[in-house]
């Protein structure tokens, strides 16, 4: 039987915008406010940070921009890093009934999940270019790079989302490593502190991390107005990387297909 997906680039469309809708109305499903949880839970858990390390660290004096735009433009990237990791690594399980389906292409799943989280996420660019406008940094062309670097984001979670939904069904520790990595990250990007203010021989450790490089593209985009071209070594590192992730997901991907109904 011919793939569905595969049948014709439209029938691809179709098939994976009707996952991405089911998707994300299930994540709600049977909550009074519905939908609105994608947006409050990441604001409220802002503001609480914010007032923590204002308050209580004073962690304004640390940034060249008002912190709480520095925050914003940190948070909102990671989240939609991190949320979707998390999610993608568990996509196929979630998915199951489509397992046996030889006529469905499973390999679109991380973009599903991708898909589904995208609303929300474009509410809080748009949330984060509004307050930084209110403080005074207006819209400008750099801010359009602010899609670039969430592509970039996409392309690398596609990659890695390959290799954690395939794997974690046959070795289940990939999922509790996935949630370990995740928590280390927040702390190791600067999503609440500068890279500054680690001497300057170790700021290549950090930025080793990929997550550093869409981090400080939103805030380069939203409010500092920093051309991407600025940062072509970081960017140059980032795709070989990225590229080099999605080429290895794809075959573990492919190779572990064929088996996942004996583990679903």
């Amino acid at each position: 039987m011919q793939s569905p997906v595969g049948r014709s680039p439209g029938v691809a469309r179709r098939v994976l915008i009707d996952l991405a809708v089911r998707d994300y109305q299930r994540q709600y499903q049977g909550t009074y406010l519905g939908f609105v949880w994608m947006f409050l839970q990441p604001l409220l858990f802002i503001a609480v940070l914010y007032m923590i390390f204002t308050v209580g660290f004073r962690a304004q004096r640390t940034v060249d921009m008002p912190f709480g735009l520095y925050l914003v433009c940190g948070m909102i990237s990671w989240n939609y890093i991190s949320g979707n990791l998390g999610a993608i690594t568990g996509i196929v399980r979630a998915h199951a009934y489509l397992v046996k389906k030889v006529d469905v292409d499973l390999s679109v799943l991380p973009a599903v999940k991708l898909l589904s989280s995208l609303l929300p996420h474009l509410f809080l660019i748009g949330f984060a270019i509004g307050v930084a406008w209110w403080q005074g940094y207006e819209p400008a062309w750099y801010t359009l790079q602010v899609f670039y670097y969430l592509g970039a984001s996409m392309v690398l979670l596609t990659g890695l989302g390959w290799i954690s939904c395939s794997t974690s069904l046959f070795v289940r520790d990939v999922s509790n490593i996935v949630t370990v990595v995740t928590q280390f990250g927040f702390w190791l990007t600067p999503v609440f502190w500068n890279i500054r203010m680690i001497p300057d021989q170790y700021h290549w450790l950090i930025k080793l991390n990929p997550a550093v490089y869409v981090v400080t593209g939103y805030r380069d985009s939203i409010v500092a107005g920093i051309p991407l071209w600025d940062r072509w070594a970081e960017g140059a590192y980032f795709w070989s990387l990225a590229l080099a992730i999605c080429f290895i997901g794809h075959r573990v991907f492919k190779r572990l297909r064929p088996h996942f109904a004996e583990v679903v």
